[in-house]
């Protein structure tokens, strides 16, 4: 059954939130399994560490099984492959066991994006792709704001692994969906051949967007994944207070995710990136020395900022390739900033949070983010005005 490129780019949200939403979810559960588990903060930090790690190797090899299987089958059977995972974490009862179950939730989740990118630059024109992206880049922020009040609520009457239960029977209907309705059933990724691969990394302006959206996604899941664990040891909030504030916290992305899309297409891609880093890196920064209400309000803007970083890097992603090893620079570059920006760096925090450096943590992780700032003009394409220039592979 085929649907409209308008209702693809919907279901394909709808599975990204899912997808987003079963790897973030831990960390408004994290206070609680610590105490279940009897976990250090080090220990409880190391699964995202885990969960990055197989999140980098699934991306790095998604262009393989995209060259052998459609992307709508390659999304589909993501969703149904993650919902095992996260039977295997409910079950879960030893640190050795769910750090491989979150390291194979890393590994299933990561089919999805390379795939997902491909089958939306396919399906809209590219003075679109700023607008698209922003719509689809919905899912995660979307998550984001509901994934701490959902755990509020559901902790109430469920333990933690009733929760993850729920979330694998929601992410095995999904995938059930998308075998029947999806997109991209006739597209296929190239193989990543060395010599594609040797032609991408040679590129500067690849490089250089690696370290950038390195910095981007630090501002965004690297901050979030540690910050409920902050809130309730170092101002002593209650669980469920700490997960209702940074969820509420997230309410503007939702419009600021759209913004960064109009200004992206408006203003340029690198532009907007800059300045994205320099205010998300100073408010983050300014979370170590804020309390009470100033630090409310500091999260809530340094949330509704960072959101607005990526309509524009995935644009200056897609245009660094042709279409047919679009998917390829996907997965290339996304694995090595999500294991440095969602997984070692609050990693690294929860280690100094372990010394009582909590918040120096959280300061020099705000200095690393605004230091894009100084990266971003050092990118020549990603404008739409160069976007045909610097591409790999023939048109």
């Amino acid at each position: 059954m085929s649907i409209s490129p308008y209702a693809g780019l919907c279901l394909l949200t709808a599975i990204f939130y899912l997808n987003f939403f079963a790897r973030i979810v831990f960390a408004p559960l994290l206070p609680r399994m610590e105490v279940s588990l009897a976990l250090s903060h080090g220990e409880a930090g190391s699964f995202f560490l885990f969960l990055s790690c197989g999140y980098f190797l699934s991306l790095l090899g998604s262009s393989f099984l995209a060259a052998r299987v459609s992307h709508q089958q390659t999304i589909a059977w993501s969703m149904l492959a993650i919902s095992g995972s996260l039977l295997l974490i409910a079950a879960g009862d030893s640190l050795p066991f769910l750090r491989s179950a979150f390291f194979l939730l890393g590994l299933t989740s990561g089919l999805y994006l390379p795939s997902a990118v491909a089958t939306i630059s396919a399906l809209f024109a590219r003075d679109q792709w700023g607008r698209v992206f922003a719509v689809h880049e919905l899912a995660p922020n979307l998550a984001f704001l509901s994934a701490p009040l959902a755990a509020s609520l559901i902790l109430a009457y469920l333990d933690w692994q009733q929760s993850v239960l729920l979330l694998a029977v929601l992410s095995f209907s999904a995938g059930i969906a998308y075998l029947h309705f999806g997109r991209g059933r006739e597209l296929y990724g190239k193989p990543p051949d060395l010599s594609t691969w040797r032609q991408i990394l040679r590129q500067r302006d690849f490089r250089l967007l690696v370290l950038v959206y390195t910095m981007g996604i630090s501002g965004t899941l690297g901050v979030y994944s540690i910050l409920p664990l902050y809130l309730v040891t170092d101002h002593l909030m209650p669980l469920q207070q700490a997960n209702t504030l940074v969820g509420l916290s997230r309410t503007g992305t939702l419009l600021t995710t759209l913004l960064g899309g109009w200004l992206a297409d408006r203003f340029g891609n690198r532009r907007t990136m800059a300045v994205v880093l320099l205010l998300s890196g100073i408010a983050t920064s300014c979370f170590a020395i804020a309390q009470g209400p100033v630090l409310f309000a500091l999260i809530v803007l340094q949330t509704s900022i960072a959101v607005c970083f990526f309509p524009a890097a995935f644009s200056v992603l897609a245009g660094l390739t042709a279409p047919e090893t679009r998917n390829v620079v996907i997965s290339l570059a996304v694995p090595f900033a999500f294991v440095g920006g969602g997984g070692l760096l609050p990693y690294l925090i929860a280690i100094l949070a372990e010394t009582g450096s909590f918040r120096t943590g959280l300061f020099c992780a705000g200095l690393f983010i605004a230091a894009g700032t100084l990266l971003v003009p050092l990118i020549r394409g990603g404008d739409e005005r160069t976007a045909g220039e610097n591409r790999v592979g023939p048109e």
